[in-house]
């Protein structure tokens, strides 16, 4: 997929941004907001505003240095990793379920659970389909969230199972809640695919994103470990008293921000400035310019923007399930997601038609749990982020703001 002409954003474009951020966190039903674009040489655009602690003006207005929770915004970083991996040599192939088999044995011998019996006890099965990376990059694999599957509630209580916050390598490790392959349902899986990194090169996942991801992009800021001084520079969570209309309230953390941070999690577990993840961005478009300097190869690259589900057919619910998922998430196109046509690569969500919001057909997106959103779109040759730090459920109004965003952008594209 060789890259387009790439774009520039015309003075106009970037005065109606800065308009459309200034009224949006002035009228103060969204908290403090981060816009940027990037193309594969450099920023189109950043801009911020909001106050740091919603409702306290002392504390400060953000910038680009204000520290983020990014959550899950986390994954692709992960996948990023592991397309690495795969450039260099060190593993040979995605579909290969040796590789799971070999490094992460604890996770190839869990069962399928199908229920409880009576005195709740654990019906389980074993499992018939074989277990890849390509599986756990793409929510294919049978694990699941807490959030995502009963089952897994159910057996945590039953077992008393330590939760994926708990730092332990145990508290990812689950029994499947369906055959591989056979549905698509958001998981722990690539916090597996970060545990196999590990694993496979012997360095922590700090350790492997710093040198062969951060520190080429200039990153500084992210970090799995939430330090005093991270700490002293992050935006507050915020939430709403009643959910998708309510006023903007103070909220906590839905993890632990103290202790011992043990086991890294690849899904989840990174803070960053929404800036820094932009330089992220722009390293993964890097990657068509054929130089050597962005983060993939060219065959990599593609991969994070082709469909990893299996085929369409009665013996998967794939699409179902993730257009059920997006019936939730209001920034994708609702044509695409009532038709059942979004796919999912090894990292992206892909809307394989162009979006009445903006994106061209063939761009990935995802986000994480505050609202840390952001898309890259190969045809148009940019990648953005809009980011906040609210915990509210979709749909919500920060999300009709992400819709805004984006098309206000694009109309600026020249």
């Amino acid at each position: 997929m060789p890259g387009p002409s790439l774009p520039s954003l015309s003075a106009k474009g970037s005065a109606a941004l800065d308009d459309l951020l200034k009224t949006s966190v002035g009228g103060r039903t969204v908290p403090a907001t981060y816009f940027g674009a990037t193309s594969a040489d450099g920023p189109l655009y950043f801009n911020c505003a909001g106050e740091r602690v919603f409702g306290e003006p002392d504390k400060g207005e953000v910038t680009e240095d204000t520290i983020l929770q990014l959550f899950s915004s986390t994954k692709l970083v992960t996948s990023v990793a592991v397309l690495q991996l795969l450039d260099k040599g060190v593993i040979d192939d995605l579909d290969n379920p040796a590789l799971i088999e070999k490094h992460c044995p604890d996770l190839w011998k869990m069962d399928v659970i199908e229920g409880f019996s009576d005195d709740g006890k654990a019906i389980t099965h074993k499992r018939k389909n074989p277990l890849t990376l390509k599986n756990l990059l793409s929510h294919s694999s049978g694990l699941s969230y807490p959030f995502t599957s009963p089952l897994l509630v159910q057996w945590e209580k039953e077992t008393n199972a330590p939760g994926i916050w708990s730092g332990t390598t145990e508290g990812f490790l689950q029994p499947l809640v369906y055959e591989p392959g056979t549905k698509w349902l958001y998981s722990v899986g690539i916090d597996w695919a970060g545990i196999f990194v590990e694993r496979i090169t012997g360095q922590s996942l700090e350790e492997y994103f710093r040198e062969h991801i951060f520190t080429p992009c200039g990153i500084t800021t992210m970090t799995f470990y939430p330090t005093d001084e991270i700490k002293a520079r992050m935006q507050q969570m915020v939430g709403r008293d009643v959910d998708h209309v309510g006023k903007l309230v103070h909220k906590p953390s839905i993890r632990p921000l103290d202790g011992k941070v043990g086991q890294l999690s690849g899904g989840g577990g990174l803070f960053g400035t929404s800036r820094d993840y932009l330089r992220f961005l722009q390293g993964v478009l890097a990657s068509t310019k054929g130089d050597g300097k962005g983060l993939l190869s060219q065959r990599s690259y593609d991969l994070l923007f082709t469909n990893a589900l299996p085929p369409r057919g009665a013996d998967n619910t794939c699409y179902a399930d993730l257009a059920r998922m997006a019936k939730g998430q209001t920034y994708h196109d609702p044509s695409q997601v009532e038709a059942e046509e979004l796919e999912h690569s090894i990292g992206l969500c892909l809307n394989p038609k162009d979006s009445v919001h903006g994106r061209k057909g063939g761009s990935g997106c995802w986000d994480g749990a505050a609202k840390t959103q952001y898309w890259l779109d190969p045809k148009t040759g940019i990648a953005a982020v809009c980011a906040t730090q609210i915990l509210a459920p979709n749909p919500d109004p920060f999300m009709e703001l992400y819709n805004k965003y984006e098309r206000t952008l694009y109309d600026g594209l020249e």
